[in-house]
C-alpha cells in the first residue's frame, strides 16, 4: 500500500463534498447526482453524535446570527449549484465543512453505499490507487472481513447506481476480488505446511490448554504494549485508569500469551456508565483486524483477555458463552470513545 496515499483511503465528508462540487462546476456531475449526494452526506452527519454548530433561540429571544443561517438556507439559490457548507435539521444547523471520516456502522445502508461508489469515482478521476482504497477499506470499514467487502463490492459489478464507473475501475474491482481469493488459497496452504510447528487449538473451545498459547500476527511485542498502553495512559472514573499499569505490564509482558489457565484474582477494569466497558471492546476488536493474520480468530483474542480481565471471564467460562460473546462482539465504537487511538497505532496505520 502506498503509505503516503494513506489518508486520502478514508471516505471523508469534506473532501467528497469539494469533489462533488467541482465535478458539477465543469459539467461532470448533474444536479440529481449532486442531490443525492448532499442528502447521504448529511446521512453521514446525523450518523455521529456531532453536535450542531448552532441551535435555535430560545421562543422569545433573537438571533441575528441564527437568522442569517436561517434566510441563506431559505434563499433561492440554496443547494442549487452546489453542496453548501451546511444544513439544518429540526431547527439546528451542522457543519458539511468539517473534517469527518465516514463509517459504515454508523451512517444509512443505501447512503453508505452512495458514497463508496463517489470515493471510487474520485479515484478513478485523480489517479489514485483503487486497489490500495480497497486494502485500506477491508479494516476501516469490514472490520477485517475480505469476504464482507467482496460481497458489498459485487453489487456495483451487477450495477453501479447514480456514478457510470469506467471500465478501468471495474477490472480494477475485478483484479482486486480475483487476488483477494488467490491470497486466501495460498493463506491456507501454509498454514498446512506449518501446521506441525505451532499448537492447534480450537477457536470456540475453552478448554484449559495444556501449554500456553501464543497469539501471532502483525504487531511486535512492543507495538502491542504499546497499543494497550492506553489502559493506563487514558482517564477513566475518578481520574485513574482503565486498568493499573503494573497490571497492563504484567498481561502483555510476552505479548499475546494465553496462559494454560486463567488467572486467580483476575483483573478488573475501571468502567462505568460515563466510561463504559465498549471503549476496550473497540480496541480489541480493532487490534484484532490489525494484527489478526487469518481472521477468523476473534475467539483466541477474547480467551486472552477473559483469561487475564474479570469483565471479560465469560469468555473462558463455557463454549456456549463464548459463542454468545462472539455472536454480539461488534467493538462498535460510540461517542463515549474519546480516545485518540493514533497515539497508540504503529506509525504504519496513521
Amino acid at each position: 500500500m502506498n503509505k503516503t496515499s494513506l489518508p486520502e483511503y478514508h471516505i471523508e465528508l469534506t473532501e467528497l463534498r469539494n469533489f462533488v462540487n467541482n465535478q458539477m462546476e465543469t459539467g461532470k456531475l448533474d444536479p440529481v447526482q449532486v442531490m443525492v449526494v448532499f442528502k447521504s452526506l448529511k446521512d453521514a452527519v446525523m450518523g455521529t453524535e456531532i453536535k450542531p454548530f448552532l441551535s435555535a433561540p430560545v421562543k422569545g429571544e433573537s438571533n441575528s446570527y441564527y437568522e442569517k443561517y436561517y434566510n441563506l438556507e431559505r434563499h433561492p439559490e440554496y443547494a442549487t449549484k452546489n453542496i453548501p457548507e451546511f444544513f439544518s435539521n429540526e431547527k439546528d444547523f451542522y457543519d458539511l465543512d468539517a473534517i469527518l471520516n465516514i463509517y459504515k456502522e454508523k451512517i444509512k445502508t443505501e447512503s453508505f453505499k452512495i458514497l463508496f461508489l463517489l470515493k471510487l469515482y474520485q479515484l478513478e478521476s485523480t489517479g489514485l490507487s483503487i486497489e490500495g482504497f480497497l486494502d485500506f477499506q477491508v479494516h476501516d470499514n469490514f472490520y477485517g472481513d475480505k469476504e464482507n467487502l467482496n460481497s458489498f463490492l459485487y453489487q456495483f459489478l451487477a450495477n453501479d447506481g447514480i456514478f457510470c464507473l469506467l471500465p478501468t475501475t471495474i477490472s480494477s474491482l475485478e483484479n482486486w476480488i480475483s487476488k483477494e481469493e488467490t491470497d486466501e488459497v495460498n493463506l491456507k496452504k501454509t498454514k498446512e505446511k506449518s501446521k506441525g510447528s505451532i499448537i492447534k487449538v480450537s477457536d470456540n473451545s475453552v478448554s484449559n490448554f495444556k501449554e500456553e498459547v501464543e497469539i501471532k500476527g502483525h504487531f511486535s511485542i512492543e507495538e502491542i504494549r504499546k497499543y494497550f498502553s492506553f489502559l493506563y495512559e487514558e482517564k477513566s472514573a475518578n481520574k485513574k485508569p482503565f486498568l493499573e499499569k503494573e497490571k497492563v505490564d504484567e498481561i502483555f509482558k510476552n505479548g499475546l500469551i494465553i496462559p494454560s489457565k486463567p488467572i486467580e484474582p483476575k483483573y478488573q477494569l475501571n468502567v462505568t456508565r460515563k466510561y463504559p466497558k465498549t471503549i476496550i471492546d473497540y480496541a480489541i476488536q480493532d487490534f484484532w483486524t490489525k494484527h489478526s493474520i487469518k481472521l477468523k480468530d476473534k475467539g483466541l483474542y477474547l480467551k486472552f483477555f477473559g483469561s487475564y480481565i474479570e469483565n471479560y471471564q465469560a469468555a473462558v467460562e463455557s463454549d456456549e458463552k463464548l459463542d454468545l460473546i462472539l455472536s454480539n462482539f461488534s467493538g462498535t465504537k460510540t461517542g463515549r470513545n474519546k480516545v485518540k487511538w493514533e497515539k497508540y497505532l504503529p506509525e504504519r496505520f496513521n
